[in-house]
């Protein structure tokens, strides 16, 4: 058997395969002896029959299209291992009909995954923002808890902006009632913007059992073109005008808003600072590994075939349906929202799914790069963070391999961002966050695809998993699909 392999620049493999007929006869007296064990030969036991009546029951050319079959296979996964292929597609096979007596060529065309070439990213380097948190900040998320417990308390005074009314209200445009409302609570502000524009303005001054109509303008950019620009005419009759009453910031009012956990506002204060502080360190670490995954993959040269792009929008799309699911709308319903069917939307996506599939497989060569492993004992965390926020994982082969992979991934997202940051003055702060982020990061992962990984995840998951042997197949033969 002589097998030559080409690997192309678009991410495919020729394989050019030619055998000899001395090969081909002793894989037919294989085939036979395999074939004789299942076909019922009248006056013998299965695997006594001689060739001849097997030839006559069968087809002779059937036993050497087995032997062929067996031999194609054969050339194809010892030529994957020898010359360090990996597949992400089924092969192309161009095996034309064999002659007997005579040798046999035949050519495959597979697509496989060109290695990522890595850039300098030691040399990488990328400041650490600093996380600062003023007085104005803690003063306006105690404005808005104050805002949450407002009371509303009946006035009899002309109505304000701030204030809440009750009225009755009747629109009506070019004779059309476009509302019709009653006893409709709402706030007058100064800043209303569409289809009541001028209202709050005219509604402001009026007393309690007062009914008026006016007249206002509707924006030429309000979005109903049918409405935009035309007069509207209302009728309002006020019903009640209430004031609103905002807590006194005191410790009262703090001890309340935590349950009793911060007795004063000075400890209320504290604990809201120490909140948006967390809060700011934690976007500005994903945002410093998305700058730091960014450039790392700027500068690898990665070559991809256009069937991990396609995997990847499947899976994108995949995801959405489980997010859709949530809200009991289907796929369908959803691209008939978008006016976009199921070809338009994955072309669409398409761009993204490239940045996916080369953000993976960089994260994959760094990983193997930087000998990242996935122990045992961090699966079993895994597992055991995802029982504890409530979702039982199913131990299957398929979720264990989804956490192994995305948690890989993030392991080595955080070595890249050491090496291009330096540690962190609140190191162990820091790697707590940056741990409870990659199980996050990993559970939202399997709950999305675990049981669906894509060409990409089976591919990184070749050192973790042993994969089976691929099998090439004929159009005459009837074995498992190729792989």
């Amino acid at each position: 058997m002589k097998v030559s392999v080409e690997k192309l620049p678009t991410s495919e493999a020729v394989l050019d395969v030619d055998l000899t007929w001395d090969e081909l006869e002793k894989a037919s007296d294989k085939a036979y002896r395999k074939l004789v064990q299942t076909v019922d030969i009248h006056g013998f036991r299965r695997g006594r029959a001689p060739r001849s009546l097997v030839e006559r029951k069968v087809g002779k050319e059937h036993i050497y299209q087995e032997g062929l079959d067996e031999l194609m296979t054969e050339a194809y996964r010892n030529a994957v291992k020898e010359h360090e292929l990996t597949p992400v597609a089924p092969p192309q096979v161009d095996a034309p009909e064999f002659e007997l007596g005579q040798p046999y060529h035949f050519t495959v065309t597979v697509p496989i995954l060109t290695p990522v070439e890595l850039g300098e990213y030691h040399t990488l380097h990328f400041e650490r923002e600093e996380a600062e948190v003023t007085s104005e900040e803690v003063e306006k998320e105690l404005e808005t808890l104050r805002e949450q417990r407002a009371t509303w308390q009946i006035v009899e005074r002309p109505a304000a902006v701030g204030d809440r009314v009750t009225v009755d209200l009747k629109l009506v445009v070019d004779e059309e009632t476009v509302s019709d409302l009653k006893d409709n609570p709402f706030e007058l502000t100064d800043e209303r913007h569409g289809l009541f524009t001028g209202m709050d303005e005219q509604v402001s001054g009026m007393q309690a059992g007062e009914s008026k109509s006016f007249t206002t303008t509707i924006p030429e950019d309000y979005t109903n073109e049918k409405l935009a620009g035309k007069e509207a005419n209302y009728d309002i009759t006020m019903h009640k005008i209430e004031t609103k009453e905002l807590p006194e910031l005191d410790d009262t009012f703090a001890s309340e808003i935590s349950d009793g956990q911060y007795p004063t506002l000075e400890d209320v204060r504290k604990a809201i600072s120490d909140s948006i502080l967390q809060t700011k360190k934690r976007r500005a670490l994903e945002e410093l590994r998305n700058k730091v995954v960014e450039a790392v993959v700027a500068q690898s040269t990665v070559t991809l075939h256009p069937v991990l792009v396609k995997e990847e929008a499947e899976e994108m799309l995949h995801q959405i349906s489980h997010l859709l699911e949530q809200q009991h709308m289907s796929v369908d319903q959803y691209l008939l929202m978008m006016r976009k069917t199921r070809e338009e939307y994955l072309q669409e996506v398409e761009p993204e799914a490239e940045k996916r599939v080369k953000r993976q497989l960089v994260l994959d060569a760094v990983a193997k790069q930087e000998e990242i492993q996935v122990s045992a004992e961090d699966l079993e965390a895994l597992f055991q963070a995802y029982t504890q926020a409530g979702q039982n994982l199913q131990r299957t082969d398929a979720q264990a391999r989804t956490l192994v992979i995305t948690y890989m991934r993030e392991k080595a997202i955080s070595r890249l961002v050491d090496l291009a940051a330096g540690p962190d003055p609140d190191a162990e702060e820091v790697q707590a966050e940056e741990e409870e982020q990659s199980v996050t990061n990993a559970e939202a992962a399997a709950l999305t695809g675990a049981t669906e990984t894509t060409v990409e995840d089976e591919i990184a998951a070749h050192d973790i998993v042993e994969e089976d042997s691929a099998t090439i197949v004929t159009e005459e033969s009837p074995a498992d699909k190729v792989g």
